[in-house]
């Protein structure tokens, strides 16, 4: 494979010729998320309790197992398959170092990751290395393993050294390995929420602190060009991949932008093309009331991403988006006609661009878990539990289930009690539910998911987590052909 650079505001190959990056994000991996392997809560909380009350023993080996049959050389050659190029690897720092060990590493993380590049390196397909929970959380929500809503990466050096020092270990081990792509310094960064989503955070009255972040982005691209001077850079904007116009103009070689783009088509409910409840339109979140083909076009070249790549001529990557699956069999083929216009238009545009994600219980993933497999029935409860509760952000989308319902009667009370000028009520009811639903709730499941496993031996965890097995799981059919046109 051939190292890739940045060239006259393209990436290109070793010959000049210009290389589209396009593929798939591998969540779910070594960053779990609650939606994807269908647990509650965050995965150091998951992992804490698995602990306590299967035994080290069994959890040791539960997460082993379940992370060896989620990825496996099968799914890289099934992503291959595809017609894609690139992979995204999200990772937690987790799996390299202790926090009670700081800047000590662990071989552990890096065989198993090392294992799974030398798999795209067989087969061809690119590796962003994506640092998707970073030390002390560089957002405050779940994806960032972050059970708390503490975003103190931001404000204390230490954490920023710890990312760093991190960062150089990564390159030092992959300076030479033509197979990565480059290194994405941290996922959807949001600088200036230290106690996560206030109301009076939400929205144009979000204030990021452009010092703060461009200082960092500078001390980490020169602490990664210190060890390796070849690979890529990709910088995401702030605010969750969405603002860019405070972002210094570009300030060293090899640079690529990220932005992350889920759209209302997407996620629907809704006839596809049609009209879609209007949201709020600001620069982080340009809306429509109608949506089709030329409507996506035109809303993603506006979008602050879009607008910073052109003006500095420097390449875009879209390193999310996506649309969900888990609704009516009517509404589905909507989704998919969304997914392919969206896909189209970054297409047209000449963005890179990745979807999130793979693999999943159903919600949005090229393959899914069968709802009918040992895995799926076996936690079916906790997931019941969890769409009624509303506890995480891809369940409970129907306003009636329970956890909604009260989470918006006491952020109304709130907002009645404690007004803050120029702030809605879907302002106070979405920042609740963080702390009520995606936090507290999701963590007081834990114990009835991980009681579930108690008392298995080797064999049954090895059954029942053989339903992640590529083999074993099902390919959404319609998904892929939109893919496959769109990498064609």
């Amino acid at each position: 494979m051939d190292f890739l650079q940045v060239k006259g505001g393209k990436v290109v190959d070793e010959k000049g010729g210009e290389i589209m990056l396009r593929g798939t994000c591998i969540g779910g991996w070594m960053n779990m998320e609650n939606f994807i392997d269908g647990y509650p809560g965050s995965e150091s909380g998951l992992r804490r309790t698995m602990s306590e009350i299967a035994g080290e023993e069994t959890s040791r080996y539960f997460f082993d197992r379940l992370l060896d049959y989620f990825l496996s050389e099968d799914d890289i050659v099934h992503i291959k398959s595809y017609g894609a190029n690139t992979v995204r690897l999200p990772v937690n720092y987790r799996h390299f170092e202790d926090d009670g060990d700081p800047f000590v590493y662990k071989e552990t993380g890096f065989r198993r990751f090392d294992e799974a590049v030398s798999w795209c390196e067989k087969h061809g397909l690119y590796v962003i290395i994506d640092m998707h929970a970073a030390p002390g959380w560089q957002n405050s929500h779940w994806h960032s393993d972050n059970e708390c809503a503490a975003n103190l990466f931001w404000t204390h050096r230490l954490f920023q050294e710890r990312l760093a020092k991190l960062w150089q270990e990564f390159a030092r081990r992959y300076k030479g390995r033509a197979v990565i792509a480059g290194y994405e310094l941290m996922n959807e960064p949001c600088v200036n929420t230290p106690a996560a989503d206030l109301p009076h955070m939400f929205g144009e009255r979000y204030k990021p602190k452009w010092d703060v972040m461009n200082r960092v982005y500078r001390d980490l691209v020169v602490a990664i060009r210190a060890v390796d001077p070849r690979h890529i850079i990709f910088i995401e904007g702030d605010r969750y991949g969405q603002l860019f116009d405070g972002l210094e103009e570009p300030f060293a070689d090899n640079l690529v932008y990220s932005s992350h783009n889920y759209t209302m088509a997407g996620f629907g409910p809704g006839i596809y093309p049609g009209s879609y409840k209007k949201n709020r339109t600001d620069e982080t979140n340009v809306a429509s009331d109608w949506w089709d083909a030329e409507t996506q076009k035109g809303l993603f070249a506006a979008t602050p991403g879009a607008r910073y790549a052109r003006k500095y001529g420097v390449p875009l990557w879209v390193g999310e988006f996506g649309s969900q699956y888990n609704t009516s069999a009517e509404d589905i083929p909507y989704r998919l006609a969304a997914m392919s216009d969206q896909l189209a238009a970054y297409n047209d545009w000449g963005a890179h661009w990745t979807t999130w994600t793979y693999k999943d219980m159903g919600v949005m993933g090229w393959v899914t878990v069968d709802p009918e497999s040992d895995y799926a029935k076996l936690v079916a409860p906790v997931q019941k539990a969890k769409t009624e509760l509303a506890a995480e952000n891809f369940v409970g989308w129907n306003s009636t289930v329970i956890g909604r319902q009260k989470n918006r009667e006491l952020a109304e009370a709130i907002a009645q009690y404690a007004p803050i000028p120029g702030t809605e009520k879907a302002h106070y009811v979405q920042g609740l539910q963080l702390y009520t639903l995606s936090l507290y709730a999701a963590g007081c499941l834990q114990p009835a998911y991980c009681v579930l496993f108690k008392g298995m031996g080797k064999d049954d965890l090895d059954r029942i987590l053989s339903s992640f097995a590529l083999k074993n799981c099902v390919v959404n059919q319609g998904y892929r052909r939109v893919l496959e046109n769109s990498l064609s």
